[in-house]
């Protein structure tokens, strides 16, 4: 039996560089370089694209804070991020993706360190740039990936359910208590906030 050709070339025939030209990763933690703001997004370019990089602070919603220091996109960050918070760092590492704009990303716990708020706008910013790209998204807030194709829903690394968010709601199996379990948490957090 001849073998189905579907205009795919094997992985191992794909150069490194032009693989990781395709690819972009956002982890729940990731290197920030002792840098300006601006090369710690435009990690590589020597001539950064003003534009591009404006975009990608928009879509990580960072832009406002990095406007509102004294030198701007000039201002250096220290090695880790010394001088940023967490959610800061994180918001840079998308930024960075962003800018990057690669097909493939991977978003592994990206927002985990956000605010409900910075989480919001971020994931409502994210779904309008994904449009004609491929993401895998692991989270454990459900916000995260309600709006996904496809969610697949693992317990002790077992694949237990695949659908989208109405489709498994529906069903009432492991993902539906996710979300039940989450928004009771959701309600007892902003009770106490509110006290």
């Amino acid at each position: 039996m001849g073998q189905i050709k579907l205009g795919l070339t094997p992985l191992p025939q794909i150069s490194q560089r032009a693989y990781r030209k395709h690819c972009g990763v956002v982890m729940q933690e990731g290197f920030i370089f002792n840098d300006t703001i601006a090369n710690n997004i435009a990690i590589g370019d020597d001539d950064v694209d003003k534009e591009k990089l404006y975009r990608a602070c928009e879509v990580a919603n960072i832009l406002e804070l990095i406007e509102g220091l004294p030198l701007g996109f000039n201002t250096r960050i220290g090695q880790d991020g010394v001088g940023l918070s967490v959610g800061e760092k994180q918001r840079i590492l998308i930024a960075r993706v962003v800018y990057k704009s690669p097909t493939l990303i991977c978003f592994d716990e990206a927002t985990s360190s956000l605010d409900a708020n910075n989480e919001k706008i971020i994931v409502n910013n994210l779904n309008t740039f994904l449009k004609n790209k491929t993401a895998i998204v692991i989270a454990h807030r459900l916000s995260t990936v309600k709006n996904a194709d496809q969610i697949v829903v693992l317990e002790k690394g077992t694949i237990v359910e695949i659908g989208t968010h109405d489709e498994l709601l529906n069903r009432g199996g492991v993902y539906f208590n996710l979300v039940k379990n989450q928004l009771a948490l959701e309600k007892i957090e902003f009770v106490n906030n509110n006290n």
